[in-house]
């Protein structure tokens, strides 16, 4: 019972560190010319932590659905920044 709590505190801050470096990346990349390699990191970011996010579930813990309610809305939010168009402006990256 101890270890599944140690494991289940240890991935919870691994997800919290992932979605405060995710916020970090996109502020200090937000000056960046390369869009698709902002688009890329942030991508890679929110995959990882959706990932440990569901792994999560299993788990048990108790900030669970939290974190998985916030990797969802960075998704959500990564997907209206890069891909969708916006008042006529074309979308920064098309498919």
């Amino acid at each position: 019972m101890e270890d599944t709590l140690n494991n289940s505190r240890l991935l919870s801050m691994v997800i919290i560190i992932l979605q405060i470096s995710y916020v970090l990346s996109f502020l200090l990349l937000i000056y960046r010319d390369d869009i698709y390699g902002k688009f890329v990191i942030c991508t890679l970011i929110n995959t990882v932590s959706l990932l440990l996010s569901m792994y999560n579930l299993k788990i048990k813990s108790n900030k669970r659905l939290i974190l998985l309610f916030i990797t969802m809305f960075e998704i959500v939010s990564t997907v209206y920044i890069y891909m969708i168009p916006e008042a006529g402006v074309p979308a920064l990256i098309t498919l």
